[in-house]
């Protein structure tokens, strides 16, 4: 994603399909329009870790669409689905089976979610 508007159209869209908008959208400008504090992200966070696996042709950009969503939601991590998280992380990293910028950005998300441990 090549700006900050990108960022917010994908994880808006993606909040969206999985039904964290609640309103019907009529037209596609609100993926940049609408802010992502208006949506919970409980429910993008679970479907997007549990499609973390090497054999997904769309792994990548799942790591980082969930690397996204850790940055701008915080919040939504605490110590347990911290700790139910990081064997899925900890185990895509180990196969090396993501590009570079994945391996980067799942390295963050591990990070982020040792220190949701520690909270």
């Amino acid at each position: 994603m090549s700006s900050e508007e990108c960022e917010t159209a994908n994880l808006n869209y993606w909040a969206y399909w999985l039904g964290e908008v609640a309103d019907p959208q009529l037209a596609d400008t609100f993926m940049v329009e609408l802010s992502v504090d208006t949506w919970r992200g409980d429910h993008l966070l679970t479907h997007l870790v549990g499609k973390l696996d090497p054999t997904n042709p769309y792994v990548d950009i799942v790591v980082h669409s969930l690397w996204a969503l850790v940055i701008r939601k915080l919040g939504l991590l605490d110590g347990r689905n911290a700790a139910s998280m990081t064997p899925t992380v900890l185990r895509l990293l180990d196969e090396g089976s993501v590009s570079p910028r994945s391996r980067c950005e799942l390295e963050a998300v591990l990070y982020a979610l040792r220190m949701a441990q520690r909270r």
